[in-house]
């Protein structure tokens, strides 16, 4: 590439004086709108969460088998044109997707809490340390010292799962 050309392109990228990254993105994307606090919204939680999958059999095994939750692939509509099933972790489901995965699996963090994440309470970690022990699965505790296990799904998902007095064993 030309030295001219290069410079060029990184000098268009290079944040104005006083302003990040971040603020130059944001404006690109909104340059008509300023930023206003959104008005009260009343939360509910985080009903489910997506997760990409390459084999639903494999993950969905892993999810009950291994993890311990709930198949709930009765409620998923069988509409969907594509693959996948539905776990229950509490009051929550996870949705197994198959479909192409746009994200790289190799080259992750060791550690699934420097990476993307889903954190799902637990009332203790111990049956899931156990579980994956007994079948050789790489995990890892938290960095933090709280009561924290990591672990990645077949697909490299990474889950945290942490122990929380709230949660009711049973």
């Amino acid at each position: 590439m030309h030295a001219g050309l290069i410079a060029l392109v990184a000098f268009s990228f290079a944040p104005p004086h006083g302003t990040t990254v971040m603020e130059r993105l944001s404006r690109a994307a909104f340059p008509t709108r300023a930023f206003a606090r959104c008005a009260a919204v009343d939360f509910g939680g985080i009903q489910h969460a997506g997760v990409l999958v390459s084999d639903t059999a494999r993950s969905l095994d892993f999810y009950t088998n291994i993890l311990g939750m709930g198949d709930d692939t009765a409620h998923r509509p069988s509409t969907l044109p594509f693959a996948g099933a539905f776990v229950r972790c509490g009051a929550h489901q996870l949705h197994l997707m198959e479909l192409p995965n746009p994200d790289p699996i190799d080259g992750r963090p060791a550690h699934g809490g420097r990476d993307r994440h889903i954190a799902i309470t637990v009332a203790s970690i111990e049956p899931l340390r156990e579980s994956l022990d007994a079948v050789g699965w790489a995990h890892t505790m938290s960095m933090s010292g709280r009561r924290a296990l990591f672990c990645r799904d077949p697909d490299g998902n990474a889950l945290e799962f942490m122990e929380a007095t709230a949660v009711r064993a049973g």
